[in-house]
């Protein structure tokens, strides 16, 4: 009977996301964290030196964080500056530290609980040539050993309306949400996890964003090399994308194709996607799909009531194997560069595999600059 529930209830979930994104395409009213752009109204590369977002924070993101994000700017003379992450002329540097409290219960298994730091970074921009060459650099430094994310050459001729990226990099597809445990992020493997070398054009115009990127592939196998084409269409109070993603490999082709949307209505920003995946092999193709709903809802300045449901078919020619989430997570920002959060996570799957049926709980602090 649960079974049954479950499988109606993901009928459900996907009918409810398609209308969602029927309605923002046909009503013509209809991403760091992607609600922020939508809150906004701006795109990725307003707030973030990387044009596909996250990482460090251009210093119009900093004023940002600093002014409309947090509850009060905390200043401790009034003859200095805001930060901007401006060192000097030629040097930009950032980081973002995230640690806290998790508590995970497994149906027959002890609850596990831990106290941990769960990653810090530090960001690099050398500026060469102001408005038209930088070096940018992403490196974990926390916890054990200190790895790369990101490292490529920024090039942004015509003040911005082109880019190009050379190096190592996170890939453009979806929406790129913080949470690298959303069922978006796993199942099609597109994350804060999973950089890639080769090279990413761009064009930022107006009213659209968009990425076309040739990289080596996940693992770098020598297999031919992976295609990503993401485009977003963004106005002030709403935007819908597209992403297409193909990773030739011998052991098996990945296509994936996802549709992205974002929503304000009043103080509540939405954001939904759908990611279809169809995985090849000699045995035949698998094709799986994962989606989100999320909204978040500015209660008041500093705090946001984020809730989310997602659905995940890991195998659309296979029944009673569909997995839920849901999230409800309060997050408080007192002042500039600190924010709290404290949530709840409850998943159901199959009943065979107990941890796809586990109840998270956390507490984390993040300190960023």
């Amino acid at each position: 009977m649960g079974r049954a529930k479950l499988r109606y209830s993901a009928i459900g979930s996907t009918l409810l996301l398609l209308g969602s994104l029927a309605g923002l395409l046909a009503s013509g009213r209809a991403a760091a964290e992607p609600y922020l752009a939508v809150e906004s109204g701006l795109k990725c590369a307003n707030c973030h030196v990387n044009p596909s977002g996250g990482g460090k924070r251009t210093p119009f993101g900093e004023l940002y964080a600093r002014n409309q994000i947090s509850a009060q700017a905390v200043t401790l003379r009034s003859d200095t500056k805001p930060w901007t992450g401006d060192v000097t002329k030629w040097l930009a540097v950032g980081a973002n530290v995230r640690g806290g409290y998790d508590s995970v219960s497994i149906p027959g298994q002890a609850e596990e609980s831990d106290f941990a730091l769960t990653r810090a970074t530090a960001y690099l921009d050398f500026i060469a040539l102001p408005n038209l060459l930088s070096f940018y650099f992403d490196e974990k430094v926390a916890p054990d050993n200190v790895e790369n994310r990101e490292a490529y050459v920024l090039v942004t001729p015509h003040n911005g309306r082109y880019t190009l990226k050379a190096g190592q990099m996170f890939l453009p597809f979806g929406l790129r949400l913080q949470d690298d445990d959303a069922f978006v992020r796993q199942a099609s493997g597109v994350n804060f996890r999973t950089p890639e070398d080769g090279v990413e054009l761009g064009l930022e115009l107006p009213k659209w964003s968009t990425q076309l990127a040739v990289t080596s592939g996940a693992e770098g196998n020598g297999s031919d090399d992976r295609v990503s084409l993401s485009a977003a269409y963004v106005q002030p109070r709403w935007r819908v994308g597209a992403s297409y993603n193909v990773n030739p490999d011998p052991l098996g082709d990945r296509d994936m194709e996802a549709v992205f949307a974002g929503l304000k209505t009043g103080p509540i920003s939405w954001l939904a996607e759908l990611d279809l995946i169809t995985d090849k092999s000699s045995s035949g193709d698998n094709r799986s799909y994962a989606t989100l709903i999320e909204g978040n809802w500015r209660v008041h300045k500093g705090h946001n009531l984020k809730v989310a449901y997602e659905y995940l078919d890991p195998n659309r020619n296979q029944g009673q194997d569909g997995q839920e989430r849901y999230s409800a997570v309060w997050e408080f920002s007192p002042v500039q560069f600190v924010q709290s959060r404290v949530g709840l996570r409850r998943y159901n799957g199959p009943s065979s595999v107990p941890i796809t049926n586990r109840d998270e709980a956390f507490a984390e602090l993040h300190v960023y600059f």
